[in-house]
Parts: C-alpha cells; structure tokens; sequence
C-alpha cells in the first residue's frame, strides 16, 4: 500500500496512518507501507517499523511530477511502459503500490482557495493517471458549491474505487454529485490504538496532574478569525485567564507541530507560546513545548477533565477516550461527526468566537461533562 501524509506537522494524519498500519494487516495479511509525506527530513524519526519506507511527497516535488505522470497515462495508451516516466521516487512507490490511501482529512471543499484544490486534485489524479486504485479513507468532502470546486471533484472522485464519508453532511455534498462509489465510514483515527507507554510519557510531563483543561488551539482557525477582525490570540488568552480564575488548571498543547518552523497552518506551536505569553500569570498554566508523538496526545486527552480544540483530530481523540469536549470549529466536518455521538451544544463556528461566547460555552458543557461522556 501507499499511503499519503504528512506525519510531523499534522498529527491527524499521523493518528490516521498509525491505524491503518496497526490494523490494516489483520483484514489483508501482512503489508508493506509506502508513507508519502510532504515533510520527509522531519519525518525520518516518527516510523521505525521496517516494512514501512517514507518517500518524499513535498508540493513543488509533486507538482513536478504531475507531467511525468501524464506521459506516463499516454504511454499506457499507447502499449508503451509506464515506468519509463516514473522517475521520481513518489511515481516509483505508486505504480509499485497495490492499492493508493488517500489520507486527507478534508478535500474539495468550497472556499479553500485554488492552491489547495491542486493539491487536492494531484494527490488524489496522479496515481489515477498510473492506473492504480485509490481508496479515499475516511474524510470530510464539499460542499460544491463553487463552480471550479465542483468541476474538478467531479472529475477526479467519480474515478476513485472509494470513496470514505465521514459523516451525513459529507454523504449529503457527495449525492449532489451523483456518484455511485460512496461509503459512510467514521474516522480512521478512532481505531488507532493508545500504548501504555505513550500514557506513561504523558503522565511524566503532565506531572501526574489527572485534573486539568487540555486547550489545543489551532494556526488554521486563527488564521480564518485574522480574515475576520478577530483577535483568536486575545480571545484564547483571556478564556484561559477566566478558567483559571474559575479554578482550573489549564494545559496548553499543539496537535500539529513542527519545531524550529515558522507559523504555518500545519504547526500551531507559534501560537501555543503567543497564547502561554499573554495569559495573566504564565507561570499557572501549563505548557507542553514539544512536538508529541499522536498516541501521546491521546493520553494527554484522555487524562484531562474536559478537552478544548480547535483541531479535528483532538476531538476526535476526546471522543475515543470518553473524555468531555468543547470544539471551535471552521467546516462541517467537526458537527458531521459530533452527530453520530448525540453530543448536542458542544460546538462554537469561528464567526461567533468571543471571550463571553466562549465563557458562557464553557460553562454549559462543564455542567453537562456526565451526560456527555456517557453519550
């Protein structure tokens, strides 16, 4: 199998990837795993197991070798080999590959701007152009709305095998395109498995503390409230301000990270310490400075009373483990899968995000933290 994603930036697709490794050779035997990452420098550390190899997938490498891939089609066409244009080792682990995991968490959605609809459109085309079939797992598509969007997705996914829906809202975008290889399926990561180890590094640098609020907050909501006026920054500060003061400790921590690196929409902790340093007494809250490894981060959740994100995938994680969960969300995708729990009033949509609105949200779902984790 090839499986795309970028591990140490994202560790939803690393939580994702971590499930399909750990479980996908108990339904087809044993498997070789080819990890197409977009960061394969950063990523050498994260995978051990010898049967997985990573193979440099960056965005200028696979912009690259999207022409490489349509010689290869035509060659097809014309009884020629294919591997001849494979020159790259991404178009190598593809055509070797038996089948093609798409791990994306979101794709083809409206108003993501046309750069990430390339992306979106040669992740998913360039090993369709090889001939290989190319499972979307499950993830959060539409709507198609857009006309540019709604062309390209129906280009693209009607050639899938399969197509993975995360939830209603995804099944209800995807019927508007008529397709006929759609499945609803919940999210990898909820199968990825938590080890005892991971749980004890989590207690080490949590201290043994087991009462506290965990707050992920998240570059790419941030980013959508700068369009917006609003100061995520300020906002996040003072909400942790006011939990302390309601008696809360408050731990502080990235889902997605990459050490060393500029902000980016895929390493949030530039905005973990910006929201740590404007906190009223930095000392009182905890912060975990660090890139933590996705198994990690569930026994982070997972020990916590009550998990606040901004992140998908640190929800996801909540609601695998039982744990209470309060969502600031930016699409469909947080509420689609909120749903299929009965989780009712746990989320806030980035427009409405205010320090009062946050407070009151807060308060209501702490109250409500039995019923929810029953649910």
């Amino acid at each position: 199998a090839t499986v795309g994603a970028a591990l140490s930036a994202n560790k939803g697709a690393a939580s994702m990837l971590h499930a399909v490794i750990q479980n996908l050779p108990d339904y087809v035997g044993p498997c070789m795993f080819d990890v197409l990452t977009t960061y394969p420098s950063e990523d050498a550390g994260e995978l051990a197991p010898a049967e997985i190899r990573l193979v440099s997938a960056t965005p200028v490498a696979t912009l690259l070798a999207f022409p490489l891939a349509l010689l290869a089609w035509l060659a097809s066409r014309l009884r020629v080999p294919k591997r001849i244009f494979c020159r790259t080792p991404a178009l190598r682990a593809l055509l070797e590959a038996d089948v093609v995991v798409d791990l994306a968490g979101i794709s083809f959605s409206d108003g993501r701007g046309i750069p990430t609809l390339g992306y979106n459109v040669l992740m998913t085309g360039i090993p369709l152009l090889l001939g290989k079939p190319v499972v979307k797992a499950s993830q959060a598509l539409g709507p198609f709305k857009e006309r540019l969007n709604r062309l390209m997705a129906r280009i693209v996914l009607r050639r899938v095998s399969m197509i993975c829906a995360r939830g209603a809202s995804t099944e209800a975008n995807l019927r508007t395109l008529g397709l006929a290889n759609v499945v609803a399926a919940p999210d990898l990561a909820f199968t990825m498995r938590e080890s005892q180890e991971a749980k004890t590094r989590a207690a080490a640098r949590l201290g043994g503390r087991d009462r506290f609020i965990a707050l992920f907050p998240s570059s790419v909501v941030h980013g959508y409230c700068e369009r917006r006026g609003i100061d995520y920054v300020t906002i996040m500060a003072s909400f942790v301000d006011h939990l302390r003061d309601a008696g809360h400790h408050v731990v502080i921590a990235a889902h997605s990270a990459r050490p060393g690196a500029d902000p980016s929409r895929m390493n949030d902790l530039p905005l973990c310490r910006m929201i740590h340093q404007q906190v009223q007494v930095p000392d009182l809250v905890t912060l975990l400075d660090d890139n933590l490894p996705p198994d990690e981060l569930r026994a982070v959740i997972d020990a916590s009373s009550l998990t606040v994100t901004s992140r998908f995938h640190a929800m996801v994680s909540a609601l695998a483990t039982e744990t209470a969960v309060m969502v600031i969300g930016w699409s469909h995708k947080y509420q689609e899968v909120l749903d299929d729990f009965q989780v009712e009033g746990c989320s806030i949509d980035y427009p409405s995000l205010s320090v009062d609105a946050l407070e009151a949200r807060f308060r209501d779902v702490f109250a409500r933290r039995d019923d929810i984790v029953e649910s």
